[in-house]
Order: C-alpha cells, then structure tokens, then sequence
C-alpha cells in the first residue's frame, strides 16, 4: 500500500521505515523516505523539456536536469544523512525510483473513469467523473507551457498546479493509499480502504502531485480518443 515503508536498520542500530536505494558501481546506498506533496511539487516544476527543430519536420527533444532541484530533494528526504556521497546522476537515479509508476488501465464505467496507478508499494486506483468542458479546456490548454528560444528552439515547462486542479475536481474515490505515509508496512493490516466524500476532501493534498498528474493525462486522453474526427472536406 503506497504510503508502507520497509522498516531498514541504520548504521545506528536504529529501524526506520525507508526506501533503499543501491548504487551498483561504486557499491554505495542511501535510504530516503517518501517525499510530501510540496516536495514534490517543487521538483517537478522545475522540469523542463528543449525541442530542437531541425528542419523537414524533424526535431529532437530532451530533458534538462535541474541539479539544484534535484540535490535540495534528495538531501530532504534522505534520512541517512550521514551516509555515503551521492553525486548527480546518482542522485537523480535515487529521486526516479521514488516517483516511479506507471498506468495499468483507464476504463470507463458509465460516467467514471476508473484509472489504476502501479507504483513500488502496490497499486493505486482512482475514480474520476467525466470533466466538463471547460474544466478539460483549462486543462489541455495549460498543461504544457511553451516558448520560443533562439535557433529554432522549443522550451516546455510543465506547470504542476495544472493538473493538480484538475485532478482535484473530477476526483471522487481513491484507494490503495495509507492514511499516513512514511510508517512501517503492516500498520494499516493490509486492509485497502476506499476514501471518498468527506474523507477524501481532506485526503487531497497528501495524493501526491505526480500521481494527479498522471490520472489527469489519462482521462484527458480518453476523452480525446471520443473526440468526434470532423472532416472539413467531408
């Protein structure tokens, strides 16, 4: 259940819930606990993407690590301060297994979409109603932010607050979290727990924001792939 952590024993001799993370070569490790919806937040807005055309319809695009990001979040949720040194793409590798997830189904059940959300502590299910139009508008168009560079170049940055808001209005059951996160596994009996009405309003801001974000792209789509195709010619 996203929010149990493996109880790991510290060069202490203290136990706490943490997620291990192992670095091949050099044999190196830390353990970091899972970062709050701020963290979060604050990391991934400083993503952003470059579009390299290149002419005849071509292009390249690439991610541009923000290192300063990136360090300010490791060392916040890394609990074993005192541990070996991580350098950038070490670092950068720590904070990726943390936020790792990925979409397991989007199907749509009358009037909601039940999307589930596999992470590393388990899966994840989300019940959305249909969006109204201009909530998918306010959506689609402020998703992706874009501006023109020098030399034919594109940059994107991703405003998370976009989807965020979006998620938080079409939301109306979750489950497969633990009412509080960071404790030992086993603190919730294994039992999964629908939230939803009142609950679930509280419950909001602990949803981490990749996870919003994710859900949100999902319906979007689908509601897209229903789009009617108008032919002009037709």
């Amino acid at each position: 259940m996203y929010g149990e952590l493996t109880l790991i024993e510290t060069t202490q001799g203290n136990s706490i819930p943490g997620i291990p993370i192992v670095i091949q070569n050099p044999r190196k490790g830390a353990v970091l606990r899972l970062p709050t919806s701020e963290e979060i937040t604050a990391y991934t807005g400083s993503i952003r993407q470059v579009i390299q055309r290149m002419g005849r319809r071509q292009s390249e695009d690439r991610d541009v690590p923000n290192g300063d990001a990136e360090r300010k979040l490791f060392e916040a949720i890394r609990l074993d301060k005192s541990g070996d040194e991580f350098d950038a793409a070490e670092m950068r590798y720590a904070i990726e297994q943390v936020l790792r997830q990925n979409v397991l189904s989007c199907d749509r059940d009358g009037d909601v979409y039940k999307v589930k959300v596999a992470t590393v502590w388990g899966v994840t299910a989300h019940s959305c109603r249909v969006p109204t139009t201009l909530e998918l508008q306010n959506y689609r168009e402020g998703v992706i932010k874009s501006r023109e560079l020098p030399h034919n170049v594109e940059e994107r940055r991703f405003p998370p607050d976009v989807p965020v808001r979006f998620y938080d209005a079409v939301i109306v059951a979750v489950d497969g979290y633990a009412p509080q996160f960071n404790v030992p596994v086993g603190t919730v009996n294994g039992n999964r727990h629908v939230i939803e009405g009142a609950e679930l309003k509280a419950f909001l801001p602990q949803i981490p924001p990749h996870h919003k974000r994710v859900v949100a792209g999902e319906v979007s789509s689908a509601l897209y792939d229903l789009d009617p195709q108008i032919d002009p010619n037709g």
